[in-house]
């Protein structure tokens, strides 16, 4: 069946994280009974499907250059827009610390990513969703975030001014992310990297500690873990 004009509009304008919809219930509905949108959650929200993501990125190929591109950019620092939320990667000069706002925006962030993996793995909320395996920078710094780690800041020249994780591509390996721990002076990484360690992997996420070429910047290359 031909999507309307409002049930293209609801799907480009959907979390192009979560895939929550935030369009009319009655044009929610309507996606619902074409299989590209799932009713879930305590407040009943609507959820794109594998299908309904599927069909919008489709869209965002082909529709009006307005709408928001559909893959952020890399690394995913803070931004606000339609697509609501992106979490601190720790390459910036920060994403407003631990402001009230900016708690209440991670938390729900992170509600929405749990959501979501509810959604499209039949419950399963232990494992990371196909499309966190494509934006797995934001998906790995919002883990980090949510669970209340503060992401590196860097000053204008670019150095560390407040120790923290970062999230990067790793240099050579698609779909796996590098997490350090830049830090002012010589503050040792390796019992901060065992914390983020500790968060990620109950996550659903693999992380393996290495070390430069010279053995001494320590960092972690974490990747989804197999089923």
């Amino acid at each position: 069946m031909p999507l309307t004009a409002a049930q293209r509009t609801a799907l480009l304008e959907s979390d192009a994280n979560t895939g929550l919809l935030g369009a009319r219930e009655a044009t929610c509905t309507a996606l619902a009974k074409q299989g590209l949108a799932v009713r879930y959650g305590r407040t009943g929200g609507h959820y794109l499907t594998p299908e309904g993501l599927r069909v919008r990125a489709e869209l965002a190929r082909t529709e009006l250059p307005s709408h928001e591109p559909e893959t952020p950019p890399e690394p995913a620092r803070q931004a606000s827009g339609a697509s609501g939320f992106l979490a601190d990667d720790g390459h910036g000069p920060g994403a407003g610390g631990g402001s009230g706002s900016r708690a209440a925006e991670v938390a729900a962030a992170w509600s929405g990513l749990l959501e979501i993996r509810r959604v499209l793995q039949d419950g399963d909320t232990g494992r990371p969703a196909p499309w966190e395996r494509d934006r797995y920078v934001h998906a790995v710094a919002l883990a980090l975030e949510a669970a209340g780690l503060p992401p590196s800041a860097r000053d204008a020249s670019g150095r560390p001014a407040r120790p923290g994780y970062a999230v990067a591509p790793a240099a050579a390996q698609d779909g796996v992310a590098e997490v350090s721990w830049p830090a002012p002076g010589d503050e040792p990484a390796g019992p901060a990297l065992d914390r983020c360690r500790a968060l990620l992997e109950p996550h659903g996420w693999q992380c393996t500690l290495h070390r430069d070429r010279g053995g001494q910047a320590a960092f972690l290359l974490v990747s989804p873990r197999r089923a």
